[in-house]
Formats: C-alpha cells, sequence, structure tokens
C-alpha cells in the first residue's frame, strides 16, 4: 500500500509521495507535483524519505543476476542483494539498473533478471546502437562541414565528401524532400526544418542533388510511369463504318507523340474521328480504375507518364499504323462525330459513329506547308469553316487569350541532362485544329443532351466585366497587348464538370464537352463511354455516378496540373542556374501604379515580380539580369539591366 513520505515510480519516472487521500499527491523530479490514482504508482521503497534521493553509486549487479536466476523480486530484495542495504537510494540504483535493460527487465513495476542469452542480446543491442549513434554523429560532423565548405568556396569541389555509410541518412533527408515522408530526426538534428524544400536545399548545397533532380512530381503524388493493367479485346459490340476512301488529317505538335484525334471534310460534313478506347474498355475495368485514379496523362519536360497502359496508345492511336505509300494514311479504328454546319455556321445535326478511318500525321508547321501549297483542298475547306465559327464564338461572348508559350526539352539522363527552352510556334493549322475540337466538343454535348444521356459536360460561367486593361489597346505595328491577354486571363472563372449541361461563357458556347482525348483525359474517356454505351444498347451509368467520376478525375488531374506548373518552372530555373550571366527582355503585364510590377518573360515562359517605380507603363519592354534563384523554394530575382 503506498503511504506518505515513500518513494514511488509513476509513469517509469520515480517520485515522492507527499499526501495519500482519495488522490494521492506526487512530487516529481522537475519539483512539480500532481494528483494520482492509486493504481498509477508502483511502490519502489516505503521510505521515509522527505525528498527524492540521488541513487547509490556501485553494486554489483551481474552477480545479483546470476545468483537469481529467473525469480522475480521487490526492489528493497535486490537492493539486498546487491549493496547489502535496502535503503530508498539503493532501490532507485536498482531501477535505474532495472530500466537500462542490460541485466534486467521492468514487468509490472518490478525487477526481472535476464538469462544469459537474453543479456547478450541486449549487450549486441546496445552495442549496435552505439555504432549507429557514432555514424549518426560522424555524418552530421561531415554533413556541416560540407555545407560549410560549399558555401564557402561555391563553385569549387569541397575537400571534404560523404562515405559509403552516409547513404541511410541521406536516404531519409531525401524522402522528406521528395514528400515520401513528413518527418525527418536527421533534419531536426541538422538545425533544418522539417519540409520538402528545406531538405531540397540542404541536398543542393551539400551537392548531393543538382538542378535535374525534379521532386515535384513525387510530391504530387504522381505516378511516373504507365498503368501495368491489361486492357482487354474489343467489345465488338458496335459495327465500324469504313470511312477509309476519306483522307483524314491528325494535326499535332512536332513532338507529339499520341495522336488521339482527326479532322476531315467530305464536301458537305466536317468529320472529326476519335481514338476509341472506349470500344475495349468499361466502367470499372482496372484500366478504368487506374485512369480514374490518375485523370489526366502527366506531361513532364522529362517524360511522359500515360494515363492508360501503353498498349492504348499502339492500338488506338491514329495513324500509327504502316501507310501503304508515303503520305496515304495508315488505318485506324475511331469513334466518329458527323457534323452538319448551318449557314450561320452553328451545328445543324450530329452523328456519332463507330468507325475505320484513313489517318494521315502530319505537324503544325507540315500542314501549314501543305495548305500554302494548295495540295490539300479539305484542309482549305477546313480553314474556311474554322474562320466562320471562330467568328461565330467571339460574337457570342468568348473570351480569346493569345499569350506567347514555350516548350521546355529536357534530354538524357543524371546529371548529363540537357535543358532546352524553345517558343511554340504560332501556326496557323493549329487555330484550325483547335476550332474543329471545339466543334466537336459541343456537337458531343449536343447529341448528349437531345437523347437525355448523364453526360461530362463542360461548363463555365461569364468573366467578370472586362475592365478597360483586359479589352485591350492598340499598341500599333500589329502589336498585341499583352498586359490585356493577361487582365482577360485574371478575369476568367474556373470551368465546371457535370451530369448536366450549362453553357461554356469563356468559348461562347451553348453546350461543350471535352471529347477529343481519351488517351489522356479521363472526362473524355468517361463521355466515350457514355456514348457507347447508348449506341449499344447497353444501360450508361447514371447521373450521380457521371458526377462522382467528374469530382474523382478533377481532383486527380489537379494534382497532376500541379506537378506539371512546378515542373515547368523548376526546369527554367534549372536552364537558368546554367546560365548566372542571363540577361533578356521582359514584358510588363500587370501592377500599374505600384512598386511591384508584375512580368513576364517571353524567351522563358516564366512570370515574375519586378521592383521598379511608379513611372512605367503596361506593355513596356524592360531589359533585365538575374539577380538570384533558388530551386529548392521555385523563386527567382531579376534586376532591370541599364
Amino acid at each position: 500500500m503506498i503511504k506518505a513520505q515513500s518513494l514511488a515510480l509513476y509513469k517509469n519516472r520515480p517520485v515522492l509521495v507527499l499526501e495519500v487521500r482519495d488522490r494521492i499527491e506526487i512530487r516529481l523530479d522537475d519539483a512539480s507535483s500532481l494528483r494520482v490514482r492509486d493504481k498509477d504508482l508502483v511502490l519502489l521503497h516505503d521510505g521515509p524519505v522527505k525528498a527524492l534521493p540521488a541513487a547509490a553509486p556501485g553494486g554489483d549487479f551481474d552477480t545479483a543476476r546470476r545468483m537469481l536466476g529467473a525469480s522475480p523480486l521487490s526492489w528493497t530484495e535486490l537492493a539486498e542483494l546487491v549493496f547489502g542495504e535496502t535503503g530508498p537510494s539503493q532501490a532507485l540504483a536498482c531501477w535505474e539498473e532495472a530500466a537500462k535493460g542490460a541485466l534486467f527487465r521492468i514487468e509490472e513495476g518490478l525487477p526481472f533478471p535476464l538469462d544469459d542469452e537474453a543479456v547478450a542480446r541486449e549487450a549486441q543491442k546496445r552495442a549496435r546502437k552505439e555504432g549507429e549513434a557514432a555514424e549518426k554523429a560522424a555524418f552530421l560532423e561531415r554533413a556541416k562541414k560540407i555545407r560549410a565548405e560549399r558555401r564557402k568556396n561555391e563553385g569549387t569541389e569541397t575537400q571534404t565528401s560523404f562515405e559509403e555509410q552516409d547513404g541511410r541518412f541521406l536516404s531519409e533527408i531525401e524522402a522528406l524532400a521528395y514528400g515520401k515522408s513528413a518527418k525527418s530526426k536527421t533534419c531536426v538534428e541538422l538545425g533544418l526544418t522539417e519540409s520538402p524544400e528545406a531538405a531540397q536545399s540542404f541536398l543542393i548545397s551539400v551537392e548531393y542533388w543538382d538542378e535535374t533532380v525534379n521532386p515535384h512530381p513525387y510530391r504530387a503524388g504522381c505516378a511516373l510511369a504507365a498503368p501495368k493493367v491489361e486492357i482487354g479485346p474489343d467489345l465488338g459490340e458496335l459495327p465500324r463504318k469504313d470511312l477509309s476512301s476519306m483522307l483524314s488529317w491528325a494535326i499535332d505538335n512536332a513532338w507529339s507523340k499520341d495522336p488521339d484525334d482527326a479532322i476531315g471534310w467530305d464536301g458537305h460534313y466536317v468529320w472529326v474521328h476519335v481514338a476509341d478506347p472506349a470500344s475495349a474498355i468499361l466502367p470499372e475495368a482496372a484500366a478504368d480504375k487506374e485512369a480514374l485514379a490518375r485523370g489526366s496523362t502527366l506531361y513532364l519536360p522529362e517524360l511522359t507518364s500515360p494515363m492508360l497502359p501503353d498498349e492504348a496508345l499502339r492500338r488506338f492511336g491514329l495513324g500509327l499504323g504502316d501507310e501503304p505509300s508515303p503520305g496515304a494514311g495508315a488505318r485506324s479504328p475511331a469513334l466518329s462525330f458527323r457534323i452538319e454546319l448551318a449557314e450561320d455556321a452553328s451545328v445543324a445535326s450530329v452523328e456519332a459513329m463507330a468507325s475505320t478511318v484513313r489517318v494521315r500525321r502530319c505537324s503544325y508547321g507540315q500542314a501549314d506547308a501543305i495548305m500554302a501549297a494548295g495540295e490539300a483542298p479539305e484542309l482549305a475547306a477546313l480553314a474556311a469553316l474554322a474562320s466562320r465559327r471562330r467568328e461565330r464564338r467571339v460574337a457570342n461572348g468568348a473570351v480569346e487569350i493569345d499569350i506567347p508559350e514555350v516548350r521546355i526539352k529536357v534530354e538524357g539522363e543524371g546529371r548529363g541532362r540537357e535543358v532546352s527552352i524553345e517558343p511554340v510556334p504560332d501556326d496557323s493549322s493549329s487555330g484550325v485544329v483547335r476550332e474543329m475540337m471545339l466543334l466537336a466538343g459541343e456537337a458531343a454535348a449536343r447529341w448528349a443532351f437531345e437523347r437525355s444521356l448523364a453526360f461530362p459536360f463542360y461548363g463555365q460561367e461569364a468573366p467578370s466585366d472586362m475592365n478597360d486593361i483586359a479589352r485591350g489597346v492598340d499598341l500599333g505595328e500589329g502589336r498585341k497587348s499583352l498586359a490585356s491577354q493577361f487582365a482577360r486571363r485574371r478575369l476568367m472563372r474556373a470551368g465546371m464538370w457535370g451530369p448536366g449541361p450549362s453553357a461554356h461563357r469563356g468559348l461562347g458556347l451553348p453546350f461543350y464537352a471535352q471529347v477529343t482525348s481519351p488517351l489522356r483525359r479521363y472526362q473524355d474517356l468517361l463521355g466515350h463511354m457514355q456514348l457507347r454505351a447508348l449506341l449499344a444498347g447497353r444501360s450508361p451509368l447514371d447521373a450521380d455516378e457521371v458526377s462522382r467520376r467528374c469530382a474523382l478525375a478533377q481532383a486527380a488531374s489537379a494534382a497532376t496540373r500541379q506537378a506539371e506548373r512546378a515542373s515547368d518552372l523548376h526546369w527554367a530555373l534549372a536552364y537558368l542556374q546554367r546560365r548566372p550571366s542571363w540577361t533578356g527582355e521582359a514584358i510588363l503585364v500587370g501592377g500599374a501604379g505600384a512598386a511591384a510590377w508584375q512580368a513576364y518573360i517571353p524567351e522563358l515562359g516564366l512570370e515574375t515580380k519586378l521592383k521598379l517605380g511608379p513611372d512605367r507603363s503596361l506593355d513596356e519592354t524592360v531589359r533585365l539580369k538575374l539577380a538570384r534563384l533558388d530551386l529548392a523554394t521555385l523563386e527567382s530575382t531579376f534586376d532591370e539591366l541599364r
């Protein structure tokens, strides 16, 4: 029974019992007091003691252990064996020794002796821990020394380097930098905050990482390889209409490797052909589940991670087969939309069908050259229709945003990677293809609406009232106001997915759904699955399920977009890091009248803030030089070059 002025254990800490009532008042070793229950304490010594004593020195614990064998005993009995005395100091010394776990263990508050085999195991474990502690201490010392040498002698090789056994500590820091773990004791011991950015900054500072390590897709949780699932055979539920007598065109960027749409003209109808993976993928199939989890294909400067398994592109990509002769096109399965336009360029009728098409692939630049040479009258006809469609959309309130884009390309492996930045050409055929894809989106949405089909419709509310800047100003000499384009972008509202139709005000369309990229966007694939189910007489997914899938895909795609944006910025800064004396031009696109101006660097596709005086103007060109950059925080600073 616990009584006042005795010595007890509370949560494996020695305490002094002060007073015993309905609750027991105790004093801890830090002089604080608590009131606890009787069952929370284990008696260490009856006392009486008025203060926590110091543990008695000395004592032959190993001999006592050997004498006891496996028998349990009380603390005072152990003290008698070890010291020949049973005072509180001796009992406390016995508890401290048992707490080490080398010769005794504590069970239910009492000491139990370990046998020789257990003692040997504990000794090995202790030696291993001491060795690990020594390795950790050596690593911390090396790491701090390397970082100090690197800061002092920037640009030269450090005298100190990491050793092979340091790998596990560096791997722990890497796990935090990649976002694979939220904690790192090693980072704390190095005096770092436990954040991915701090871990990355450290790894760069000691030259374990360099600018070629991009952690952002890992932090966003993106898969970096194609799904390892099978798609399965074609369902064979819809007969394919043979459209191979008409040559269709898959036109894209020169670097594109996943052709999933093509356009054609038969003299009366516009044809938009789309890759047909839904011919073999049903809802809840393995490929469908994987695609839904990813939301979209991940496009990074250094790699592409597709939404669907690799076989999807081989089976369903348009125009990828062998051509019977150069330029004749290759036969491909497709889901085709036959669209009739009225005199005012509105959609008069739509028919959707499974098909076999003949597709010729080319880049935008090649298509421009073909049209200029008059070699493809069907493309010229589509270009004229595209112009009419664009005029109609603009008249209906479409907001066009034209900001120069760049392509960041990373080639090679490891630290030998090459980073390049090149402008995306403004080819006229890209505008033709874009209009045809928007036309297909409107046509498919109208087709679904007319049949009361739950569909992944995509709408957007009208932007807030356009201010004078967003309307644009005439700069003369054919120059566009870049500031007005950024102002328009700021005023745009987020798009909305849902199973019911709504107007897309930003595009100037009364109906819209994205349906032309089912190999790389989940909502497009979902639309195809719904459309095919209706055509085949199967039950489509209901509105609630379509809504659920749209929400899940949108969340997954948001992570993908985050990884893509952060990766593009990372590689742009990596490009600059290799060019510390970079100079170039920026255009002021925002922040008029303020000290901090928003500027856009077209050469890099990079937005930045500049501290300039108020006596500047929007669309003014400013010469800049690189001042500093920080890869870990994705921050860069530029100074005006005078």
